[in-house]
């Protein structure tokens, strides 16, 4: 890994930081584990001293912080190590957070991926930006939606940085659909005498699998999340922090682990990821750092149809049309609200002083980092993914290298017990004719297709759009027949078989 973090030294020469304004903030986008927080704490910090500058360096974990702590020490007096969650709560209550030369925004996806549950992303952001005589600098592996809420507030920006990517570490990628199949990888994991890290975006879902494997897991979650906390040993995350591995079969972990933290084992041969958010899960694939050639994993992502990706953009989209009708019928806003904020966070209460008697006045505003990642994902990313059968594993794939572009090739695979079982069944039930709602049931049930509210869908147009969206060779037809059932002659108006397409 010395040779790509030379590679970023030798791109950002003392040269180039002299050409740096405090007006056009600076985005360097490089793949995790190539040296960002090594050139911060060697090139940059040398020219620093050299010219008397101090310098701010943000990072969104506090155990990312504590990973970090050894990299700054000797160093505090030039660099001021801080968590954007203790900028925001400064700036919240009034706190003075000191003046720099230069501010250091690491892991800056943090604005928009945090944005999903953090009502505060905005609030570090804007401090940002309104440090006028600050060079601002934005790291992160990945950039896309960041760009997108960065320039709706600054005009001009310095030419982005990059550097090329690089997963040839990754042996094999495979995509399951399944909730079921973690306890399959996780039974697999342990017992080849394995190693892995499951990141789960669900906490439910994190601690149900812990509770079956605790004696060969870890496991991680937020400090602040009061349902899960409790299984969490911190004496062990902490010996992760200090050692850079950990001893378990498995680390099991939320997404408070997804970005800025290293780990360091040769021996850690597999990751698994269920998260939907794509910047989320190259973060996650991107805390384990190779330690030499030869060290290779196999990664697991939960994959998603673009019935999957339908129904969230369908979501997002409900909360997008209340974020514009606040801004276009703000009375109506407020009906259907019950005169609150929208339950996502999108709108927020901003103060903006005092009336005669003291009390504080609000207006409400866009939170434009939550509305810019509601955005990217339901405008932009996912509507592309939509336009080839299973988009997202596909792009993820392409995004790990295995995709070659000679041949138009796919190089990934997948295992699903729930389509392998479904296909069984269509297969048994082909030619099968279906005369009433109860003869119906079984096929709606095995299916298994819900809306966004987890309500099951018994439209045939629905149904034959997923079959056809998972590249399953199947239709449902409906049309009338006329049967002679113990010789009484009945008609049917909606007779539904399955044929082979």
């Amino acid at each position: 890994m010395v040779i790509i973090q030379e590679k970023i030294n030798n791109v950002i020469t003392e040269e180039r930081i002299a050409e740096w304004l405090p007006q056009k903030p600076v985005v360097i986008k490089a793949q995790t584990g190539q040296g960002k927080t090594y050139w911060v704490t060697h090139n940059l910090y040398d020219y620093l001293k050299k010219n008397g500058a101090t310098c701010l360096y943000l990072i969104q974990r506090t155990r990312t912080k504590e990973q970090l702590l050894r990299e700054f020490s000797g160093k505090e007096s030039t660099l001021r190590l801080m968590t954007y969650q203790a900028l925001e709560s400064s700036v919240q209550h009034g706190q003075a957070v000191g003046s720099y030369d230069y501010i250091v925004a690491d892991e800056c996806h943090y604005f928009i991926s945090d944005g999903g549950f953090n009502n505060n992303t905005d609030i570090s952001f804007d401090w940002i930006l309104g440090q006028d005589h600050a060079v601002k600098i934005f790291m992160s592996a990945t950039v896309g939606a960041f760009y997108n809420y960065l320039f709706k507030k600054v005009l001009i920006a310095h030419a982005p940085i990059t550097t090329p990517y690089d997963y040839g570490y990754i042996d094999h990628l495979t995509f399951f659909y399944d909730t079921e199949q973690l306890e399959t990888l996780a039974a697999d994991v342990i017992s080849k005498g394995k190693k892995a890290v499951f990141f789960i975006q669900s906490g439910k879902t994190a601690a149900e699998l812990y509770k079956k494997f605790k004696n060969n897991m870890v496991f991680s979650c937020s400090r602040y999340n009061k349902e899960h906390k409790h299984l969490m040993d911190e004496n062990l995350i902490n010996a992760i922090i200090e050692d850079e591995k950990f001893d378990a079969n498995i680390l099991i972990t939320t997404t408070a682990l997804d970005s800025g933290f290293t780990l360091k084992d040769n021996l850690l041969d597999t990751i698994v990821v269920d998260v939907v958010e794509p910047e989320s899960v190259i973060q996650c694939v991107g805390r384990k750092r190779p330690v030499n050639s030869e060290d290779h994993i196999d990664l697991f992502i939960r994959g998603r149809s673009n019935s999957d990706i339908n129904r969230i953009i369908h979501q997002m989209n409900g909360m997008i049309k209340t974020i514009i009708q606040k801004d276009t019928d703000e009375l109506e806003y407020h009906i259907e609200n019950e005169r609150q904020n929208n339950i996502n966070g999108a709108i927020i209460n901003v103060p903006v002083g005092c009336d005669s008697v003291g009390n504080l006045l609000y207006i409400k505003q866009r939170n434009e980092a939550k509305v810019t990642r509601l955005e990217y994902y339901a405008l932009d990313l996912f509507p592309e993914m939509l336009k080839e059968p299973f988009g997202y594993d596909k792009y993820l794939a392409r995004w790990f290298g295995f995709y070659n572009e000679n041949t138009g090739i796919y190089l990934y695979q997948t295992t699903s017990t729930k389509k392998e079982s479904l296909i069984d069944y269509l297969d048994s039930m082909v030619g099968v004719d279906m005369l009433n709602a109860k003869d119906r049931k079984p096929v709606i049930e095995k299916i298994g297709l819900k809306d966004y509210k987890g309500k099951l869908q018994h439209s045939l147009v629905s149904l034959n759009d997923y079959l056809a969206s998972e590249n399953l060779p199947y239709i449902i037809i409906s049309r009338r027949k006329t049967k002679v059932i113990d010789g009484i002659r009945k008609d049917y108006s909606s007779v539904w078989t399955i044929l082979k397409a």
